[in-house]
């Protein structure tokens, strides 16, 4: 083959490969990482974006204005929609904002109580870049000032919430690992009531912050705001419960804890309906292991199976106390009334209309059983106890 015949093939070739339609170079691009709404004047939205700031290499000069301790940059924008305040970043930042590695979107708490969620995150679920499983949070005052605080170990603010939020879901029990995706499913559910993570300040040094709790929603809006430690019985109500820290107090007036991690529990709901009674039975079995040891000396079966039992009882009691403010606040985010719609479709039409108040006043058991399958590398007894 010559040289001619050659160059020939390669230009053919290059016709028929295809291109990127909408090309943009990377100086083009500001990565957003995270994303803050908050209610704004005059009734617009206030937009606090969070974009990557890349950093100079090691051992080489400083970028003029590029700041130390982190990646992140703030734009603050606003407008009455949205969409309007997305396309108004390039304004400040002189590039345009990349939403498909956002990590997290939170909104102020003022905002979700007064409008509703599915207007409010519209933008991201239409548009073609935001993934549909960027994580959601509430924050509890302004979430643009949570964006401006320093992130603890993480690069932006936007990977330490992501971060802290999934951890303290899986390790603790105490908030749930929402996203866009998961919150989209609740509110198209037949009964829409449905749970956002929550973020709140820490009262005891204003740098760092907590995700734990939960905001729970009706009607698309923020109802009530779930403390961590009605969010633990949740968790298990929703068999989602993978890993967390059972306390036992110490027989009185003694105030001291002894705590056994439950290592695994799954949770069991079944729904009985009876004309127009419904019960429902909540039937929890899972392994733990002995945490630390106070005032309980476990030497024969009789100690273990009282000291399991104490365990069952609270696990028992944090479900009952999430039940009643549940039933208390007439949400129902356990699921009761979409597993109703499931598997009784006629009795539903006929209960839907008035759930809220059915829920408020159905009887709930609970049962719970676990098994120690660990005490630890030491023996039954307190390490300071007497041999």
């Amino acid at each position: 083959m010559n040289k001619a015949a050659a160059v020939l093939i390669v230009l053919v070739t290059l016709v028929f490969l295809s291109g990127c339609w909408s090309q943009f170079e990377l100086p083009d691009r500001g990565f957003v990482m995270g994303v803050a709404l908050d209610e704004g004047e005059g009734g617009k939205i206030e937009l606090t974006t969070q974009v990557y700031r890349p950093q100079p290499a090691h051992g080489s000069h400083e970028l003029p204005g590029s700041g130390k301790g982190t990646a992140g940059l703030n734009i603050k924008t606003s407008d009455i929609t949205v969409m309007e305040a997305v396309r108004d970043i390039p304004i400040h930042l002189g590039r345009k904002a990349q939403w498909s590695h956002i990590r997290v979107i939170l909104i102020g708490e003022q905002l979700a109580r007064k409008v509703d969620m599915g207007d409010l995150l519209d933008f991201f679920y239409r548009d073609h870049e935001p993934r549909i499983t960027v994580s959601l949070i509430i924050t509890k005052g302004k979430a643009g000032e949570l964006l401006k605080k320093q992130p603890a170990i993480e690069q932006t603010m936007g990977q330490q919430l992501l971060r802290a939020k999934k951890f303290a879901a899986s390790a603790s029990g105490k908030t749930m690992d929402t996203t866009l995706l998961r919150w989209v499913l609740q509110s198209l559910s037949e009964h829409s009531d449905s749970y956002i993570s929550y973020v709140y300040e820490d009262k005891q040094d204003e740098d760092m912050f907590s995700v734990a709790g939960l905001a729970l929603f009706k009607g698309g809006k923020l109802s009530v705001i779930m403390s961590p430690k009605k969010t633990e019985g949740f968790v298990m109500l929703r068999n989602e419960y993978n890993d967390g820290v059972i306390q036992i107090p110490c027989a009185s007036p003694s105030k001291e804890m002894e705590t056994m991690e439950v290592i695994r529990l799954r949770t069991k709901i079944k729904t009985y309906i009876k004309g127009d009674q419904i019960k429902v039975q909540v039937r929890a079995q899972g392994d733990g292991a002995i945490g630390n040891m106070k005032c309980t000396q476990i030497e024969n079966e009789e100690d273990e199976a009282a000291f399991v039992h104490k365990v069952e009882e609270r696990v028992k009691l944090k479900m009952l106390t999430t039940i009643h403010f549940l039933q208390k606040n007439k949400i129902d985010v356990i699921g009761i009334g979409n597993s109703i719609y499931q598997k009784h479709p006629k009795q539903w039409k006929k209960l839907s209309s008035e759930w809220d108040e059915k829920f408020a006043e159905i009887p709930f058991s609970v049962e719970v059983k676990l098994r120690l399958i660990t005490g630890g590398v030491l023996t039954g007894k307190p390490v300071t106890s007497e041999p």
